[in-house]
Parts: structure tokens; sequence; C-alpha cells
């Protein structure tokens, strides 16, 4: 295979590579060996006009989409390899409708595309992005979609933004990490310069920080890919709590973060080169354990069964 071009993945969340020259390749396991399939062609998922540039639309419950759009300038910061960002979010309803939300001129969602996570596990889903003030940096954000019936997009919870102009966040996802019963969100805090994996619960207006661990990195920097790292439980038997999967601070190693009773690395795997291809975590090999794929700079492509 010519080098990785690309980690995607498929309706069912299987991994397929892309190589070099454009070739697609799902990725299986038989009989403990890595074996990659020709894949179809990728679903188009291409956002409306007036999207951001490469922007996808984002499927979620219920027959929901997202996007981000309204392209804009005004804030040059270029983390995700241009100074092109987002001045509105827009979300699709099942009847065909769309609603969007515009933001005031003193910020842009410094992002590519939205989240759909239940976070008070009411069965509907919220958005999560990233809102970054031209006078202080980055906030991770939570979005109420609205409805087809009245209601318009808006935000509804916001953290404390960074505090200084060009300084960045990458969120890494939602999940009960230390078994409270509450959802978590979770996002890497400045991941290019000594990045703290920072976990949030949902407090009335206010993403409030829950637990702080230093040394993570899950995106590089003019990087268009924020999948670097994800949640997951992967513990044998599972026991309902989330694992963080996330690379450290050089991603030169993937790690494995467990938030109950303290916030620890209670695995790692040492790489050959630095993680730059999306975190896939899916059962492969259909032992009802999931996989961790990834791709390294080198051209490697890595598949860890983690024995928790």
């Amino acid at each position: 295979m010519p080098g990785i071009r690309a980690i995607e993945t498929l309706p069912d969340g299987a991994p397929v590579v892309v190589d070099g020259i454009g070739g697609r390749h799902r990725v299986r396991m038989h009989a403990d060996e890595i074996v990659l399939q020709p894949a179809g062609p990728a679903i188009d998922l291409s956002a409306p006009p007036q999207a951001l540039p490469d922007a996808p639309m984002i499927p979620g419950a219920h027959g929901l989409w997202a996007w981000l759009d309204q392209p804009t300038t005004r804030y040059q910061h270029g983390v995700l390899g241009d100074a092109i960002e987002a001045g509105g979010l827009s979300v699709g309803y099942p009847d065909g409708s769309r609603k969007s939300l515009t933001l005031p001129k003193d910020r842009v969602f410094e992002d590519r595309a939205p989240r759909f996570v239940d976070i008070n596990g009411d069965g509907r889903d919220e958005i999560l992005t990233i809102t970054a003030y031209l006078d202080r940096g980055a906030a991770l954000t939570l979005v109420d979609p609205g409805n087809p019936d009245g209601a318009v997009p808006q935000v509804i919870a916001e953290a404390a933004p960074i505090g200084t102009p060009n300084r960045w966040l990458n969120p890494v996802g939602a999940g009960d990490i230390d078994g409270d019963g509450r959802i978590e969100v979770l996002a890497v805090i400045t991941p290019h310069i000594g990045g703290t994996l920072t976990a949030y619960e949902w407090q009335g207006d206010t993403l409030v920080v829950d637990y702080e661990l230093n040394g993570f990195s899950n995106h590089t920097i003019g990087s268009r890919e924020l999948g670097l790292s994800g949640l997951a439980d992967l513990d044998r038997p599972t026991d309902g709590i989330d694992e963080v999967i996330v690379p450290d601070a050089e991603r030169r190693a993937m790690t494995i973060v467990r938030f109950t009773n303290t916030p620890r690395i209670v695995s790692k795997i040492d790489l050959s080169g630095r993680v730059v291809h999306r975190l896939v975590i899916y059962d492969l090999d259909g032992d009802q354990s999931p996989e961790l794929i990834f791709g390294l700079d080198d051209g490697s492509l890595v598949v860890w069964m983690p024995n928790l």
C-alpha cells in the first residue's frame, strides 16, 4: 500500500484506509492478521453552499444534520491549515427545513465539523463545538440544535475561554469517565504547547472543569484532522465507564487514561512515528472487544488491542 493519506469510517464505523494514490481499503482482521480489502467510494457528505471549505455534513440522532458555515477571515489564526473559520452553524431537520446560528462579530467557530452528543441523557442530542474569541482564544461550546417547529439553534453552555488570542483546544468527545452517572465532555487544551487533557461537567450555562491531566496532544498544527483521540469502555468485562484514548504530548505514544479514583495513564504503546491519522475504535475480529486503529507519519497503520 503506497502510504496513508487518511483514515475514514464506513457508516457502520468500520475503518477505511485511504492510500497515497486515493485507493480505499477496509481494515479487517483474520486469524490475528490485519487484512486490507477493497472498499467502495466514499459517501458524499459535502455541506451545502456557504459552508466552510471541505466542511462535511454530520448526521445526528432522529434525522438531524449539522455543518459549519458563513466562512469568515476575521480571526487570523490558521491552526487548521487556513485562516477561514465559520461565522455560523446550521442544522437540518427531518422535514427538510434548516435553521442557523450566527455568531457575534467578536468570535468564530474555529472547528471543521460539529459533534452530536447527548450530554444530559435525555435522548436528545446537543452539539459540541469550538468557539474562538478574537481577544480571549478558544472555548468549548454546547449548542442546542433547535427544532423545525420554532426553536432555533442557540448556545446553551460554554467553558471559560483559554484567555489568550490564538490559543486553541481540540475536543476528545463525551462519556461517563468516572462512574458518577454524569456525562463529561473532554478536550485537550493547547495541544501544540503542553496540552492538558481536561474534563468538564455541564452545570447551568457553564461547562465546569472536573479533571485536568497534563502531557497530551490530539492535533498536528495546520492539520485538518481533528480525530486523533476518543473514548470507549475498554475494560473486559465492561463496567460502563469510559476510558480516554489520546496521544502523549509528542504524539509518539498512544495512551489510555482512566479517571476513576484518580486520573492516570493505565496503558501506553510506544510508536515508530507520530500519530497523524484518525483514531477509529472498532471491533475488527468480532470478539466484543474493540481494537484501536490509527495511522502514523511514517506511513504505518497501527492496530492496538489493549488488554485492560
